[in-house]
């Protein structure tokens, strides 16, 4: 049985996910808490599996932060199995041929969440393979410069392809901004 010793809920959270009532029909914001909670049960599957222990769970409008009681040797691996827990329910899916949405929230939230931001996994995980390393410099200044990029690149998409893609540009603006503990 895993225990938490701690948990928070931050208005961050309580915010996102009136927005997401607010913008979405019902059967796709169900589909996408399905494949929120597909996504936090492939990490504690992770920690349960290596016997970790978690300190606190905080929900954020990022998302949802599971922070293990100890540094793990275990960590690469926790962090990476919720984006695998998704990947696999799109591959199963779509083998089946079945749930076109649900299938393509799994492969949008795996894919989201490899990004390279340090509040998602994507980012966690490099910081943890690069934070100390001889090159950590280098390799910050070129995620800035991806993350500057992909930002640009998601305001054409919203500026071209219509009002839908404006939401994952104002993501990617408010991970870069908090990443960066700016106001």
């Amino acid at each position: 049985m895993i225990k938490i010793k701690k948990y928070s809920v931050n208005f961050s959270f309580l915010l996102f996910n009136a927005l997401i009532f607010m913008l979405r029909e019902n059967s796709v914001v169900m589909d996408f808490y399905a494949v929120c909670i597909i996504h936090e049960l492939g990490h504690l599957l992770a920690i349960f599996v290596t016997g970790g222990k978690i300190k606190s769970v905080v929900f954020s409008g990022t998302g949802v932060v599971i922070t293990p009681e100890k540094n793990s040797p275990h960590e690469l691996f926790v962090l990476l199995f919720g984006p695998s827990a998704n990947l696999a329910v799109f591959i199963i899916f779509n083998i089946i041929g079945i749930g076109k949405t649900f299938r393509l929230l799994n492969l949008g939230t795996a894919l989201y969440n490899l990004l390279p931001y340090r509040q998602l996994d994507g980012g966690s995980a490099l910081a943890l393979l690069t934070d100390g390393s001889p090159h950590e410099r280098t390799i910050n200044t070129v995620l800035t410069c991806m993350k500057i990029m992909f930002s640009v690149f998601l305001l054409g998409v919203s500026v071209f392809c219509g009002r839908d893609f404006v939401p994952l540009f104002l993501v990617s603006l408010i991970l870069f901004v908090s990443e960066r503990g700016l106001p």
